[in-house]
Order: structure tokens, then C-alpha cells, then sequence
């Protein structure tokens, strides 16, 4: 028997074989792939009774339902993972080969030198970066500390609060000399293809438990991006911070991810260039972790920044895809 002749046990369609574990469609196993990560709470049922009949007709009708029945017909959502845990070992693999390749072949030149530019690099982010967004967020929290935590943060004023990170943290890269030889539009293009892991990776050092305002802005971010996903960047940069410990070796790890080209970057400087200057910034990287902890321990900082940057780039490209899930949705809506 072919598998075209077996029917897809969640829509009943004409099969393509099995997929996570469960003979389905083509359709079904690529809604599976996309929503599955996400888990039934970031969706709910559009009629609300939790029990829509899903077949060839009806299967785009309702995602909470049809994922529900997806799970109940026993596909999987690990066999999922095993791919993207495949491509992050890949990697890995490479970034530590290229690693060690910079680290053979590195020049020696003067411990003091290094240490004199790394706290030029701190007293820009102070200045130009964590002091103004202290500063901001202090003066946000008076006006709204009187409210509920719910309302303390309306879709609005996120994007004001995000515009603030945002630009604070442009200003301090253009007071580095290595961004100041490229145009302003070369620039904004370069800090544009990287903002959100950026802005992800910044607020290691900006975020603050005890600031008031960051339970109201997770409750508004987990109505966009569901629970789940939430609280795993959430505990993935708490690892981050946890395990790091150090100020500027997050400032170091911010700049190497500037100048990265690993997500499809394709503006008018040459990669040549950009490797150029993350080989000198991860130089300083090892330079700085070497001199501080000794081979060993900085070895194993190296590691642990590779493993929580890549886990951080996949929670990324989730949180991504849910946003062009919740657009395209929002479209789909508004032309009915």
C-alpha cells in the first residue's frame, strides 16, 4: 500500500507518510512544525468551545484545535527539537573551530593595552547606554507606580520602552571607533539585521529583578509571544548572566554580535571587513577572560558564551516566526 493511499489521521487527508511519529498530510506535519513549539496555551479556540471538527475543510479554521488534535493522535513535538539540537551542534562545532583558529593564530601584544581599551569600552555602555536607561526607567516607574501591575504597561508605552534600549544602545556603538568608519546607512543597516538579539543580549546587563516595571512588561510580552517561550528567555538569560558574571564580557560579546553576519546579513560591507573586526574583538574577548581567570576557567567561560548565544539566537528565530504567526493571522482576519 502506498502512503498517498492512507489517510492523514488529523485532517483526513490523502497522507505523505509519517511524520513526528504519525501518518499525516503534507499540510498537517508543516502546521505541526511551525505551532507546535509553542504549545496549546499560546493559542485559543476561535469558538471558544474547544472541540471544532477538523477535516480537509475545516483544519484552517481553528489552530488551537487542530494542534490539539495533532497531539492527540500522538505526534510529537520532540522529534522537532532533534533537528534544530542536529543544527545547533553543527554550529557549535564551528564556532569553536573557528575559535580555536583565532586563538593559534593570535598575535601577541600588550595585556595593558588591552585592559586600558576594555575600560574605554565600559565608560562609553556606562555613559552612553546603562546610565540612560536607569535614569529612564526610574522616571517611567514614578509615573506609573500608583497603577496596578497590569496596567502599568500598555502596547504603547512598550514601544516607547523599547524604542529607549533601542537607541541607547546604537549611541553606544557609534562611539566605537571600529562602527564610526562605516556611513550612518551602513550603520543603521548593520545594527538593523542584529537589533532584537541585540536588544536580547543587552538587557543581561540592564534587566533588574527588583526594578518594578519588569513583571508588568513579561505579562504584556507573554500576551504576544505566549508563556512559554517567555519563560524560556527569561531563563535562558538569567543562566547567561549567572554563569558570565562579568560586565565586560558581555560588552565584548554585544560588539563580536554587531559586526555578524550569520543570520543572512546582506548590506554593502564587505564580510571580510566584519570578520576582520570580530577576530579583533574576540581577541580582546580572550585576551581579557585569559588574564582574569586563568586558560582554564577562560576556556570554559568561552564555552558556556557559545552555548547560551546559540540557545539565544534559537529562542529568537521562535519568538520571530510567532510574531510573523500572529501578523499573518491579524491579515487573515481583517480580509474576512
Amino acid at each position: 500500500m502506498k502512503s498517498s493511499d492512507l489517510m492523514c489521521l488529523v485532517c483526513g487527508a490523502p497522507s505523505t507518510g509519517f511524520n513526528f511519529s504519525v501518518i499525516t498530510c503534507m499540510c498537517c506535519k508543516a502546521f505541526f512544525r511551525r505551532n507546535a513549539l509553542y504549545g496549546l496555551e499560546s493559542y485559543q479556540c476561535r469558538y471558544l468551545a474547544e472541540n471544532c471538527t477538523i477535516n480537509m475543510r475545516t483544519r484552517r479554521d481553528c489552530s488551537y484545535c487542530r494542534l490539539k488534535k495533532c497531539f492527540e493522535v500522538g505526534m510529537k513535538k520532540e522529534l522537532i527539537l532533534t533537528d534544530d539540537i542536529k543544527r545547533l551542534k553543527r554550529e557549535k562545532i564551528t564556532a569553536n573551530r573557528k575559535l580555536n583558529s583565532i586563538l593559534m593564530n593570535r598575535q601577541h601584544f600588550s595585556i595593558e593595552n588591552d585592559l586600558t581599551y576594555l575600560k574605554n569600552i565600559s565608560n562609553i555602555y556606562e555613559e552612553y547606554c546603562r546610565s540612560p536607561i536607569m535614569t529612564y526607567e526610574k522616571r517611567e516607574y514614578e509615573l506609573v507606580c500608583h497603577l496596578p501591575i497590569k496596567t502599568r504597561i500598555k502596547h504603547q508605552h512598550y514601544f516607547e520602552f523599547y524604542q529607549k534600549h533601542k537607541t541607547t544602545l546604537f549611541n553606544f556603538f557609534q562611539h566605537l571607533p571600529d562602527f564610526q568608519q562605516f556611513s550612518i546607512d551602513e550603520q543603521k543597516a548593520l545594527y538593523s539585521h542584529n537589533t532584537r538579539f541585540l536588544l536580547r543580549l543587552n538587557s543581561i546587563e540592564t534587566m533588574d529583578d527588583s526594578y518594578p516595571l519588569w513583571g508588568a512588561i513579561n505579562l504584556l510580552l507573554e500576551m504576544i509571544y505566549g508563556k512559554s517561550l517567555i519563560e524560556s528567555i527569561d531563563l535562558c538569560l538569567h543562566q547567561f548572566k549567572y554563569r558570565i558574571n562579568d560586565s565586560r564580557c558581555i560588552q565584548l560579546i554585544l560588539i563580536i554580535s554587531l559586526f555578524s553576519t550569520s543570520m543572512g546579513y546582506n548590506g554593502n560591507i564587505s564580510s571580510l571587513i566584519l570578520y576582520k573586526i570580530q577576530e579583533k574583538y574576540t581577541n580582546l574577548l580572550w585576551s581579557y577572560l585569559k588574564e582574569r581567570y586563568g586558560e582554564l576557567i577562560a576556556y570554559q567561560k568561552l564555552s558556556q558564551i557559545i552555548h547560551y548565544c546559540l540557545h539565544l539566537q534559537t529562542i529568537n528565530h521562535l519568538m520571530d516566526m510567532k510574531i510573523q504567526d500572529v501578523q499573518w493571522q491579524e491579515l487573515l482576519i481583517s480580509t474576512q
